[in-house]
């Protein structure tokens, strides 16, 4: 997900915001929430950033749903997005007879963390093959969620 991207989408929701509010103490208020929900979630998620399980345009998507629909319902997207993802690669994970393999990846990622005190960085992030792009499954959460909010 490209800056423009990202920077295009909270314009957007500031301007609905104060567009919402109209005028007075109610904008900043409005306003003070979004950063608020923005910087919590990347906060929150930051630690599978530096893990290198999730990329940082994963972690800004994220944060413009929770900043812009809110906490629950933005949680709910994003939740939602996960879990969709997380059947998508466990599909593939049986596809690939790989099931053994990763959960070596993961034992040796955990005992050599704790040996050495911090976190590393996961292996195998080099084979593009295996890599899931969560943005477009973060899109299904949320039509999920308008569908059921609409229908």
């Amino acid at each position: 997900m490209f800056h423009w991207q990202i920077l295009l989408g909270l314009a957007g929701g500031i301007v609905g915001a104060i567009w919402g509010a109209g005028t007075g103490g109610d904008v900043f208020i409005l306003l003070a929430g979004l950063a608020a929900r923005v910087i919590g979630t990347c906060a929150v998620f930051y630690t599978l950033f530096l893990c290198r399980m999730l990329g940082a345009g994963d972690i800004k998507l994220m944060a413009l749903c929770t900043g812009l629909l809110g906490m629950g319902p933005g949680l709910l997207v994003i939740f939602t997005g996960l879990f969709l993802a997380a059947l998508r690669a466990a599909g593939m994970i049986w596809q690939q007879g790989s099931l053994w393999m990763r959960m070596e990846r993961i034992g040796t990622f955990i005992i050599r963390s704790g040996r050495e005190g911090k976190l590393l960085e996961y292996p195998g992030r080099e084979d593009k093959r295996n890599i899931l792009r969560l943005g477009p499954w973060l899109f299904l959460g949320y039509c999920i969620w308008l569908a059921g909010r609409y229908l």
